[in-house]
This record gives C-alpha cells, structure tokens and sequence, in this order.
C-alpha cells in the first residue's frame, strides 16, 4: 500500500452508528486484509455499471467496522469517493408497526417489538426495491436507521451517481430461505464474518451500550434475540465468496479466498 494511500485512511474521520464513538485503523490489517480486498472491488467494478457488496454475519461480529474500513480503504485507493456503505438497519419496520403487529415465536404471538431485530421485522418488499433500483446505477435515497430515536428515517442517505461501489452490511443478507433467498441474485460479491460466541456476545453488548440502551434492556436484547439470531444466522446464510474470521469485533485472524484474490 503506497504512503498516500495509507495518509489518506489516517486522515478521515471514521465513527460507528452515526454516534462519536471513533473506529481504530490498524495499518497491518488494512494492508494485510482491507486494502488487497478494496483493490480487488476497484478492479471488477469497472466491469459494470455498479458493483454491489455484501458484508453478512451473526449479531457481533463486527460488520458495520468491516464495512466502514472497507469503504474508507476503497475511496482512499481511488483518490475519490467510489463506495458508499449501507447498513440493513435502515429497513426496520417502523416502530408503530411493530408495536400493532405480531408473529409467532417461541409457541406464543409476539408483538414484533418484543423481538426488533429478528428477521421478520425488517420489511424486504421496501429493501428489494430499493436495492434493484440501486443496482442499476444513478441517484437513489435509502433509508438510514437512528440509534437516537431508534427508529428508521426515510430518505435520509443518498447513493449517488459516482458511487460504483455499494456495501450493504446486516445479518440477514445472506440467508438461504424467503423472504430473503430472492435478495441473492442483486449480489456480485458475498463476504461473511464470523467468529466465536462469547466474542460475538461481548460486541453485542458494546453495540447495544453504544446506542444508548441501558444494561438491563442490553441483556435482555441478547437473551431474547440476539442468541436465538446468531444460531439462525450461523446455521442458515449461504456459503461466501470470502469468509472473514474475527478475534474480537474489530481486529480479524484471517480471511478464506483472500489469497485467491491477490494472485487474480
């Protein structure tokens, strides 16, 4: 990675969530990991109109930081801004939907509040339209989800003309069964994150503490939902083109593919 390249991630200012809370850049594992997988992403999305990329993986395991480097690592290599990321977050039913709804779950109806964040309460009719309209390039608005009114805003974030790179990043992209199977074929690169469960466990808690939940909601989130969806996660998304392997919610071990794609 050449020196301007690496001033320029230095340089930008990365945060998580729309919060303040900052994501630390570790040189060797953005020229060991990010930056051979950016320039691989640069590369093939001159192929076509707009390259779409998705980062899947259980609760915990670090997605929206992969994502967030990924991008910055991508534009920083293009001297311009190329990748734009999105999370699935944006496309949670609002929550005067989940508190007048229910589903089944646990041999019992459930308002789906009761259970934000498992896959039934993202509405995928409104994400697989936004999507194949993203896909075939131009100005699109997407929703953006606030970790201060926890709720989704409509429109808030713009995909834009020069954005040949766009990086969705969620739980549930990958999944292999309806809704979410129908997704697959608006994917050109599928790369998933996964790492042992008490890692997973303890990124989750700095996640739900980051956005402002106490500690007692925090863990009754992990109870309720998050350890039921990373069983589900685990057992059921499709295999990956690449597949990330994490030491703790930030920092990776290795990645599967990636010497695939450095010989390519």
């Amino acid at each position: 990675m050449e020196e301007k390249v690496w001033e320029r991630i230095n340089h930008t200012r990365l945060t998580l969530d729309q919060t303040s809370t900052s994501v630390n850049v570790d040189r060797a594992e953005v020229e060991n990991f990010y930056d051979p997988l950016g320039l691989h992403l640069l590369k093939i999305s001159r192929e076509q109109k707009r390259l779409i990329v998705v980062v899947a993986g259980p609760p915990g395991s670090g997605k929206t930081v992969f994502a967030t480097l990924l991008v910055a690592v991508i534009n920083a290599e293009a001297d311009r801004e190329e990748a734009v990321q999105i999370p699935l977050d944006g496309w949670h039913y609002p929550n005067k939907y989940l508190d007048t709804h229910t589903t089944p779950y646990l041999d019992q109806d459930m308002l789906l509040r009761q259970i934000k964040g498992s896959p039934v309460t993202y509405d995928t009719t409104a994400a697989y339209s936004c999507l194949e309209k993203i896909r075939k390039g131009g100005q699109i608005s997407y929703p953006v989800y606030s970790r201060i009114q926890h709720d989704p805003i409509a429109n808030r974030g713009m995909v834009e003309p020069y954005h040949h790179i766009v990086i969705l990043e969620g739980n549930y992209w990958l999944l292999q069964e309806a809704p979410w199977a129908k997704f697959q074929p608006l994917f050109d690169v599928r790369i998933f994150l996964t790492a042992k469960a008490e890692t997973l466990l303890e990124g989750l808690r700095q996640r739900r503490l980051r956005g402002g939940r106490s500690a007692e909601s925090t863990e009754q989130q992990i109870a309720n939902v998050d350890l039921p969806n990373i069983e589900y996660v685990l057992k059921n998304s499709a295999r990956a083109d690449i597949i990330v392997h994490k030491a703790d919610h930030i920092h990776i071990i290795n990645v599967e593919n990636l010497n695939k794609i450095n010989s390519g």
